[in-house]
């Protein structure tokens, strides 16, 4: 009697056809839970932007460092103090032409995500499936984003004064 040692070719290949529809079945499902963590963590960013925005903006404003109505930006890097931000980029406008109740709005971007000119203020902190607030990145509109032009972006006013945290006037 021959001793058989291994598989036979038919074999293996059954073993790999098997191997290739437990792959087509589980791809999507793992590919789409990336994704969802990926927005997850978007907006959780979001919320500890602008809670970190809040502090600053009271400690600010109570510091002397600012004062009165007006417009004040915050880039995430420069004026909240993140060394690093990895692939997110943006500002906070704080929106406080009534002191009594300053309004944060959000621009902020990384390679996958945006959310532009959303007022949480107004229409709450958003949720990871928020399509509205939380969309697919688009290039071409954050390509010019600075923070003169997110100040002016959300202001119905003809003349909006913005300024940057330390209360300087940010000019074109």
């Amino acid at each position: 009697m021959k001793k058989k040692n291994g598989f036979t070719l038919v074999e293996l290949l059954a073993v790999i056809v098997i191997l290739a529809i437990i792959m087509i079945i589980a791809i999507p499902t793992v590919l789409e839970t990336m994704a969802s963590a990926r927005r997850s963590s978007f907006a959780i960013y979001i919320e500890k932007v602008v809670k970190d925005t809040t502090t600053q903006y009271v400690y600010d404003s109570n510091g002397g460092a600012i004062a009165g109505a007006g417009r004040y930006v915050y880039n995430i890097e420069k004026d909240l103090g993140y060394t690093s931000t990895g692939d997110y980029k943006g500002y906070v406008v704080v929106n406080a032409e009534d002191v009594d109740n300053p309004h944060y709005i959000v621009y902020l971007w990384d390679s996958n995500y945006m959310t532009l000119s959303w007022d949480v203020t107004d229409q709450k902190m958003p949720k990871a499936d928020d399509k509205t607030a939380i969309q697919s990145l688009d290039k071409t509109q954050v390509a010019g984003l600075n923070e003169y032009v997110a100040c002016k972006a959300g202001s119905s006013a003809t003349v909006t004064n913005c300024y940057n945290r330390q209360g300087y006037k940010i000019v074109e």
